[in-house]
C-alpha cells in the first residue's frame, strides 16, 4: 500500500505543480525585462503574476480567484490591491497565447504584454 501511495504521489503532485499559462514575468514593452528582478522599486519594469499576487510598480495585489474561460486560453481573475496606501478590488481578464498575454482593465482596450525570459 505506502509504494502504492509513493508511486500515485510522484506521478500527480507534478501536475498539480505545474503554473498556470498565465503566471510568470510580463512586460509592456520588452525592454522593460532588464528590471525583472526589481519588480516594484523602478519603473519602468514588468509585473509579476502568480497564482496568489500580481505585482507590479507601487502596487501589490491579492489573487482572490481566479475563473477559468471555457474553451478560451483566458482566465478572469479578482484581486484585491494596494496602491500608494489605497485598497481596491478589481475583476481583470487574461487571455495568453504562448508568449503573448492580453490583460483587459473593464471595457478598455487590453493592454498586450510579452513573457520576458526565465
Amino acid at each position: 500500500m505506502h509504494r502504492l501511495t509513493c508511486l500515485t504521489a510522484m506521478i500527480c503532485l507534478p501536475a498539480l505543480a505545474q503554473a498556470a499559462p498565465w503566471h510568470g514575468i510580463w512586460s509592456a514593452e520588452p525592454d522593460w525585462c532588464v528590471n525583472a528582478e526589481r519588480i516594484g522599486s523602478v519603473t519602468p519594469a514588468p509585473i509579476l503574476l502568480s497564482a496568489s499576487e500580481m505585482l507590479g510598480y507601487e502596487n501589490s495585489c491579492d489573487i482572490t480567484a481566479v475563473d477559468e474561460v471555457d474553451g478560451l486560453s483566458a482566465w478572469q481573475i479578482d484581486i484585491t490591491c494596494q496602491s500608494e496606501g489605497d485598497l481596491y478590488e478589481e475583476r481583470r481578464l487574461i487571455m495568453v497565447d504562448g508568449d503573448r498575454m492580453w490583460m483587459w482593465f473593464g471595457a478598455d482596450e487590453p493592454l498586450l504584454f510579452t513573457r520576458c525570459p526565465a
